[in-house]
C-alpha cells in the first residue's frame, strides 16, 4: 500500500520556506551537502511524525510543517549526527505541536522546542563540534564535498568558539563585519595559550545578507508582521547598545551582536512565528521586545551558546499572558 500524505495549502508557509532556501544553499557551499542532508532528514521526520498523528482523522499535514523543519534543521551545527537531528525533529512535532493540539494550537515555537531538547540531550555536541566556514577563495568549497572544512584535518577543523564566543573568551581577532555579513565566519584566537578555530554555531546564521533579504520580503508581502520584527530588532540594539557601554568586555558592540549570531534569523523568521505569537499589535510589540531582552541576558550571562533559541521560548510561554492582558486593558479602555 502506497503512502498516501495530504497537505494543507498554507501560502504563507509556502512563502517563508522559500525565503530560507537562499540560506540552506549558502550552507551547502560553506560546509558540505551533510547540511542538505541534515535540512532533508528533519523535512521527512516532521511531515511522517505529523502525518501519523493526523492519519486516523483523514486530516491533512500543515504546510507549516515545512517551516518548522527547516528552522529546526538551519538551527543545527553542521556537524550534528544524523540520528540526533531525527531525534529532535520528531520530538518537536510531537511535544512542540501535536501534544497542543496541531496546527494552530501550539503555544510554543515548534522549531525551537526541537532544537531545546537536542541542545539539553546531546550538550556536547550542540556545544562544541563546529568547524569554521570555508573561505570564498575556496569554491566550490562544500558543492564539491560531503562535509567541506578549511584544513585535510577533520578534528583540526573542530571548534569550540563561535564569534560570540570567542568575544567572551577576550579574542582579540575576530571575523570582520564583511565575514560575518556575508558568512564567511572563521579565524583563530589564543585560548589558554593554544590556538582555537572560530566557527559558526549553526548552518542558518552564516549568511545574514540572504537572511535580511528575504527577512525583508517576508515583512512586504506580509507573511512576518513587521511589529515582531521591529520591535525585536529595536529593543535588541538599545539594550545590547546599553549593557556594551557598561561592561564594553563582555559585551560586543550591537552591530557585532546582531550579526555574529541568529538574532537575524530569530528575528525575521522565528519570532515571527504567527501561531506562537501575540494576535494583538500592542502586545506583539511587548512580546519582540521581552524576547530580545531575554536572548540578551541568556547570552550574556548564561552558559548556554544560543541566547535566541532559549529566549523565543521563554517569550513563548508569556506571550498568551501578554495578549490576555493587553485585551482586557482594551476592553476596559472600550467600557469606560
Amino acid at each position: 500500500m502506497a503512502l498516501k500524505i495530504e497537505f494543507m495549502k498554507q501560502k504563507v508557509m509556502r512563502t517563508v520556506v522559500y525565503m530560507l532556501l537562499p540560506a540552506t544553499i549558502v550552507a551547502i557551499f560553506f560546509f558540505g551537502w551533510r547540511s542538505l542532508m541534515i535540512v532533508a532528514l528533519s523535512v521527512i521526520s516532521c511531515v511522517i511524525t505529523e502525518w501519523l498523528f493526523v492519519r486516523s482523522a483523514n486530516g491533512k499535514v500543515s504546510e507549516a510543517v515545512f517551516v518548522t523543519a527547516f528552522l529546526y534543521a538551519l538551527s543545527l551545527p553542521p556537524t550534528l549526527p544524523l540520528y540526533m537531528v531525527v531525534i529532535g525533529a520528531v520530538f518537536a512535532i510531537t511535544f512542540g505541536k501535536m501534544a497542543f493540539g496541531g496546527f494552530g494550537s501550539n503555544v510554543f515555537n515548534p522549531a525551537m522546542v526541537g532544537r531545546a531538547f537536542v541542545y539539553i540531550t546531546f550538550p556536547i555536541h550542540m556545544t562544541n563540534r563546529w568547524i569554521p566556514a570555508a573561505n570564498f577563495s575556496d569554491f566550490p568549497g562544500g558543492f564539491a564535498a560531503w562535509q567541506f572544512h578549511t584544513t585535510p584535518d577533520y578534528l583540526s577543523a573542530i571548534t569550540e568558539a563561535t564569534p560570540q564566543i570567542a568575544f567572551k573568551d577576550g579574542a582579540t581577532t575576530l571575523p570582520s563585519y564583511f565575514q560575518l555579513l556575508f558568512g564567511n565566519i572563521n579565524g583563530q584566537f589564543e585560548r589558554l595559550g593554544a590556538p582555537t578555530l572560530i566557527g559558526a554555531g549553526s548552518m542558518g546564521e552564516v549568511s545574514a545578507i540572504l537572511l535580511i533579504i528575504g527577512g525583508l520580503y517576508l515583512v512586504y508581502k506580509k507573511a512576518a508582521n513587521w511589529r515582531l520584527v521591529v520591535s525585536f530588532f529595536a529593543t535588541f540594539l538599545i539594550f545590547d547598545t546599553i549593557l556594551h557601554l557598561i561592561m564594553p568586555a563582555k559585551v560586543p558592540n550591537p552591530l557585532f551582536g546582531i550579526l555574529a549570531g541568529s538574532a537575524i534569523l530569530g528575528g525575521f523568521f522565528i519570532v515571527t512565528d504567527p501561531i506562537s505569537a501575540p494576535k494583538t499589535d500592542i502586545a506583539r510589540y511587548i512580546y519582540g521586545s521581552l524576547i530580545a531582552i531575554f536572548t540578551i541576558v541568556i547570552k550574556t550571562f548564561a552558559l548556554f551558546s544560543g541566547g535566541l533559541f532559549f529566549g523565543v521560548l521563554l517569550g513563548n510561554m508569556f506571550g498568551p499572558l501578554i495578549d490576555y492582558y493587553v485585551k482586557n486593558y482594551q476592553a476596559r479602555r472600550k467600557a469606560a
